[in-house]
């Protein structure tokens, strides 16, 4: 119904917003300087949007009045993070023999216990 939506709330706005392009510069200006080394850092630091985007995600934190818990992605980022981390331990872990499959299995279980335990925490 159209009187049960959300009251807008400017700050609440501005800082998501604050938030989520200073993300999506980060990466991407990271990114271009990985795939061109000196692109963006020979110019500025690519850490100063990190700095705004740990900045306006507290703010963001501390206006925001109501949280939606949304399990399912919780879940399949704790998953997708799993099978990057077991990835790259894989390809890092080359000289370690007998000991990769097992580091390999805990790396990518790693965020989904940790998932669970912060969530069975509350």
């Amino acid at each position: 119904m159209i009187w049960y939506q959300k009251m807008f709330k400017p700050l609440e706005a501005i800082t998501r917003t604050g938030f989520l392009v200073s993300l999506t510069s980060y990466i991407v200006f990271w990114l271009a300087d990985v795939v061109q080394p000196g692109f963006v850092s020979r110019y500025f630091s690519v850490h100063i949007f990190l700095l705004a985007t740990v900045v306006f995600g507290i703010l963001w934190s501390m206006v925001l009045e109501e949280y939606e818990q949304r399990p399912l992605i919780h879940i399949l980022l704790a998953i997708t993070f799993g099978v990057v981390l077991a990835v790259l331990t894989w390809g890092l872990a080359a000289d370690l023999g007998v000991y990769r499959v097992p580091l390999v299995l805990l790396t990518a279980l790693t965020p989904m216990i940790l998932y669970a335990l912060m969530r069975d925490s509350r």
